[in-house]
């Protein structure tokens, strides 16, 4: 069992310039709840917001507002959502985002019938970054959830499973050859922080993988909050031979209670590329949009 004490070579504490709070807005779209057996109210994007259906968010209007143009890309077996700004075949970098869990479940009995984050925290962070950069969504989010081959399985307990993994793989793949110089950085916030980190273990053109709040073992998340395990998930503390050619930086709030940074740091200390960064101040929403063109400027030396 993997050893949960700090080890401080990992580990550095960030403090933030200034106080800040969150206030992303949202759409909620009300719609029948799917009835499930043994179903788990968790989700690692942040806390369960309360309403009686499934909550479809502003991402397009958003990305639109900021710039992005929208697109969608073909995985393995499922269509990806895509915004893009300021990414051409020659830029020298590139950022590609992926987007935490959203709402897989509104109650202990009830699964979400469309999982897409009410606040798209990833796709701020995009929007917020002057690097070249692309938000990809995962299988079934952003109203694809009705589409062939999405199953309420894909956004609740294997929702980091094999299929996601590969599907989203080829789709992170197709569009980092659109920019083929480009060193490629992969950005996950909260449960996309963990398909970054599988995803960037498979391609060989991701040079760094970085995440925020993300529960990168999941069987020690479940267990810390008394879930159900997600069962038919791939869990990257289960992995044992990283590639030394990508380099590893988590973020994680000082005052994060869904991800806690013991969580962080103990996956970190089996992985000699990782660096732990714990920011002062800062939970599991606050305030990573609003500070996140300062801490980008922490991480361009490796870019």
């Amino acid at each position: 069992r993997r050893d949960a004490e700090a080890h401080d070579s990992a580990r550095t504490i960030v403090r933030p310039s200034d106080n800040c709070q969150s206030n992303g807005s949202s759409i909620a779209a009300k719609r029948a709840p799917r009835r499930v057996v043994h179903a788990l109210w968790i989700t690692a994007g942040g806390a369960f917001a309360g309403l009686a259906g499934g909550c479809a968010s502003n991402a397009g209007a958003l990305a639109a507002a900021g710039g992005a143009a929208g697109s969608e890309v073909a995985g393995t077996g499922y269509m990806h959502t895509v915004y893009t700004r300021g990414v051409a075949p020659d830029s020298a970098t590139l950022h590609i985002y992926l987007s935490g869990d959203g709402t897989p479940f509104l109650d202990p009995h009830h699964v979400s019938d469309d999982p897409t984050p009410r606040r798209p925290l990833a796709l701020e962070l995009m929007l917020a970054d002057p690097t070249p950069a692309l938000y990809i969504g995962r299988p079934c989010y952003e109203g694809r959830a009705t589409e062939a081959g999405c199953s309420p399985a894909l956004w609740s307990q294997a929702r980091y499973s094999e299929a996601v993994v590969a599907s989203m793989s080829a789709a992170v793949a197709s569009l980092a050859a659109g920019a083929p110089r480009a060193r490629v950085t992969l950005i996950g916030y909260s449960g996309g922080g963990v398909l970054a980190v599988l995803i960037a273990q498979r391609l060989p053109r991701i040079g760094q993988v970085v995440t925020i709040g993300a529960n990168l073992d999941i069987d020690g998340w479940t267990r810390l909050h008394g879930y159900s395990a997600l069962a038919g998930s791939l869990n990257p503390a289960a992995f044992t031979a990283w590639r030394s050619t990508l380099a590893q930086i988590h973020f994680v709030g000082a005052k994060d209670r869904n991800v806690p940074s013991t969580l962080v740091v103990a996956f970190a200390a089996s992985v000699p590329t990782a660096q732990v960064r714990i920011i002062d101040g800062f939970d599991h929403r606050c305030c990573w949009v609003e500070q996140w063109p300062r801490l980008l400027k922490t991480i361009a030396e490796n870019d």
